[in-house]
């Protein structure tokens, strides 16, 4: 059975990182700052000094973390909400160390080196690379109004505040 529920985007978040900025962290922050109950990641643009990614090794049943050295060019994709497991406390879990009552980050990125190219969830490690001082590394986050998202995937009719 499939759940959904409209909503309507909202605010777009643009957003330029500083050279050698955690772009998972910078993710993060963004939704904190804005408070966004639930948006959609329309695009990370840019290039970074190393990536950490979770993914799928050839021939591999469990997902792993992989780290590659740059520089390489990014670019992602993802949903944001919150984290909302109150039985679990503030002790963090899962490979994303999730936390009750935080942001909740689930971003694919695409990077490409000279010589292969990787998708894979966008881990903490990922620092944005720029021979500038002003870097030209971009990130649109949009609001969806009228829907919040929760970790387990449930969405919530913002109006009643219930599972949908």
């Amino acid at each position: 059975m499939v759940s959904e529920i409209v909503g309507h985007m909202g605010r777009i978040v643009v957003t330029r990182l500083d050279p050698d900025e955690d772009l998972l962290v910078a993710v993060t922050n963004i939704v904190k700052r804005h408070c966004i109950r639930a948006g959609v990641v329309l695009s990370i643009t840019g290039a970074i000094n190393k990536a950490v990614l979770q993914h799928f090794a050839s021939g591999e049943r469990q997902i792993g973390v992989v780290e590659i050295q740059g520089p390489m060019e990014v670019s992602g994709h993802g949903i944001v909400g919150w984290v909302v497991t109150p039985e679990r406390g503030k002790k963090p879990f899962g490979v994303g160390g999730y936390v009750d009552g935080e942001p909740y980050v689930h971003v694919h990125v695409t990077v490409t080196t000279p010589t292969e190219t990787i998708c894979g969830h966008l881990m903490e490690g990922c620092t944005v690379r720029s021979l500038h001082p002003t870097s030209h590394f971009t990130i649109m986050v949009a609001e969806i109004d009228g829907v919040a998202l929760n970790l387990r995937g449930e969405v919530d009719k913002e109006s009643e505040g219930r599972p949908f």
